[in-house]
């Protein structure tokens, strides 16, 4: 209490200005201080406040990931907050890709592709964004060798293809790097791509006597001959098997077939052989030249590619020709048919054969002799002609054929003989060769006439034929003879000659 009473000492200060404090007059200043700096601070944190907005405004973010978006705000930084904001997680190898325009930015997680590889027995996973196989062996630090293969999910794959799985990329149809696909989760893409590296090994390829030591990643021996680009004829020998896998170290020997042009009784051919000698080509094809007969070169000969063999042998063989016979013509009539009128059945032609003895000389017929055992094995059976007999009051005869009915003027008895364009006595080259007196084109159905028997123009049906017109003439058809015509694809013998009886038509 005394010291609260005790009076101070002011130096420097009139006496008059003394004066007795209390404890209450020692709190008046402090009291006033604490209040004037706590306003000053609110207003401090007040303009901060403001000047903080205007210096960092806040921003509306979208943040994109596994092929969902999500809206957030954010204001210092905007990946950072706004992918925590989003509740995103980046993983390994993940990359974030910012742009910004105004008070609007996007974030893009571009998630990196989970990716086993399989090399020298060991699996590496890694997490790349590489949009290529080459890529994804460089992220794994694996480089590849001469020679060396690669597998995506078990398909075969090149270094500068994409990133992608077999399948998908077919039920795609895209060839887009999947590092540029916008997956969602459960997307096939997302799925673990498997790289498998088959490393190629030595081997030693012998091919006849030719040496070739190489390094192949083919599973057989099938594959690495194919890989080398080598064909393996049916004929070619390969040891090992062509089944047989490849491994470090093998050597495959390939004894290619000889390719051997063979002339036999002037017919050639091509043989593909393993034979060392002519002697071993006679024996593979079942022949024995004698001594009059041609072999060339000699048995003796070792065979090279591309060699030509003659052989010439003399054989007799028996062969077998058949010809048509001709129906013959049975005439009869019928009471129940108009005077006058012809009904014509078509008979159909047999078939006649004849053996021969035939002897070749290197391939060239020498002699042809009848054998034994020839003869009709099949008979002809005849045209019908059937003339009514019934009296009628008048009226015109009419023709029922197969291939023609109708009224007829006339009925007459000829020697049918044929002939086409090269009877013609002209040449190829002659601008008249085939044309007939008329100046048709000697054919099928055209025929040539004795004009004073048969009007030039005048239809007619000759039975086995069919309907002719009378168009050409001839030196030798004379009388009542009629020359069939045919093409010249009708063969040397499409007729034959034979005496019948013709109808001149309406």
């Amino acid at each position: 209490m005394a010291q609260a009473i005790r009076t101070p000492r002011f130096r420097g200060r009139p006496v008059a200005d003394r004066r007795h404090l209390t404890r209450s007059d020692l709190h008046i200043h402090p009291h006033h201080f604490r209040g004037r700096h706590h306003a000053a601070t609110i207003l401090v944190v007040v303009l901060l406040a403001v000047v903080g907005f205007q210096v960092f405004p806040r921003r509306d973010v979208t943040v994109l990931s596994n092929g969902q978006s999500y809206r957030v705000s954010a204001v210092f930084d905007p990946r950072s907050e706004a992918l925590a904001a989003a509740s995103v997680a980046l993983g390994r190898g993940d990359r974030v890709l910012y742009g910004t325009g105004g008070r609007h930015a996007s974030v893009a997680v571009q998630r990196a592709r989970p990716v086993a590889v399989e090399v020298d027995g060991s699996v590496l996973e890694v997490r790349t964004q590489a949009s290529t196989v080459g890529g994804a062996l460089a992220a794994a630090w694996v480089d590849l060798r001469p020679g060396d293969r690669v597998y995506l999910d078990g398909q075969p794959a090149n270094s500068r293809g994409p990133l992608l799985s077999p399948s998908f990329a077919a039920r795609s149809g895209t060839n887009v790097p999947s590092a540029f696909l916008s997956v969602a989760p459960g997307d096939p893409v997302t799925d673990v791509l498997r790289l498998s590296v088959v490393r190629a090994r030595p081997v030693t390829v012998f091919v006849d006597t030719l040496r070739l030591d190489t390094s192949s990643s083919a599973p057989t021996v099938e594959g690495l001959l194919s890989e080398l680009g080598m064909t393996v004829r049916e004929v070619d020998l390969v040891r090992p098997g062509l089944e047989t896998p490849v491994t470090a170290g093998l050597t495959v020997r390939l004894a290619k077939a000889r390719t051997v042009n063979l002339k036999i009784d002037g017919k050639e051919q091509t043989l593909y052989t393993q034979a060392q000698t002519v002697a071993d080509i006679l024996r593979i094809l079942g022949v024995d030249p004698g001594p009059e007969e041609i072999l060339s070169p000699p048995r003796t000969s070792y065979v090279t590619n591309g060699m030509t063999v003659v052989i010439g042998l003399n054989r007799t063989v028996e062969e077998e020709t058949s010809e048509s016979v001709p129906p013959g013509i049975v005439f009869e009539t019928d009471g129940a048919l108009p005077a006058g009128t012809v009904r014509v059945i078509a008979g159909t032609p047999g078939v006649r054969t004849t053996r021969y003895l035939v002897t070749y000389k290197n391939g060239v017929e020498t002699s042809r002799v009848v054998a034994a055992g020839g003869g009709v094995i099949q008979l002809p059976t005849p045209t019908r002609q059937i003339a009514g007999s019934r009296p009628t009051g008048g009226q015109r005869p009419t023709l029922d054929a197969p291939d023609y009915t109708g009224t007829y003027s006339r009925r007459l008895t000829v020697w049918a003989t044929w002939y086409n364009a090269t009877q013609g006595g002209k040449t190829r080259d002659d601008p008249a060769y085939g044309i007939t007196a008329t100046g048709k084109w000697l054919d099928y159905g055209i025929c040539a006439v004795d004009p004073t028997v048969i009007p030039l123009g005048s239809w007619m049906y000759i039975p086995k034929y069919g309907k002719c017109l009378a168009a050409d003439t001839g030196s030798g058809v004379r009388g009542n003879m009629v020359d069939l015509g045919f093409p010249e694809s009708a063969g040397d013998h499409p007729w034959g000659t034979q005496q019948l009886e013709i109808y001149i038509l309406d």
